[in-house]
């Protein structure tokens, strides 16, 4: 005898395993995917890290050489002002038109304040030089 209770038993396993095999199925693609894209977002940190890094250290090396070139060119202005520190000052007797019967223009006469002056405003250039040298270095090294 036919029973229809263990037809419909049987049509609820069948639906029920369905059921389960599709879940499981999209569980399973779900999670081979969230590994595929945790795996390719660990690779992508790692690249940036590792381009940053070498960024960084060029961005460093920039800086380190800046600092060096800062220090020479305050050691050099530091000896400049101590060697210009006994040059006589300008004369108050003096015209303040140039004479037209100077012979060589290589400084030497001239006063004390001017030197001084000159040797800071050259001082200024290279600081602003090694800045600039600075940031063309900083600026390859993150391009």
């Amino acid at each position: 005898m036919f029973n229809p209770w263990v037809l419909l038993a049987v049509g609820v396993a069948f639906v029920a395993n369905g059921f389960y095999w599709d879940y499981h199925g999209h569980t399973a693609a779900d999670t081979e995917w969230t590994a595929r894209i945790q795996t390719e977002r660990a690779e992508a940190a790692k690249s940036a890290l590792t381009a940053e890094r070498a960024a960084q250290k060029g961005v460093n090396d920039a800086l380190r050489t800046q600092n060096e070139t800062l220090g020479r060119v305050a050691a050099r202005l530091r000896h400049d002002l101590d060697g210009l520190r006994d040059r006589p000052e300008r004369p108050a007797n003096l015209s303040e038109t140039p004479r037209t019967d100077c012979q060589d223009a290589n400084g030497a006469e001239l006063a004390g304040s001017h030197a001084a002056f000159l040797a800071r405003y050259a001082a200024a250039a290279a600081e602003q030089d090694a800045a600039l040298s600075a940031c063309y270095l900083a600026f390859d090294a993150i391009k």
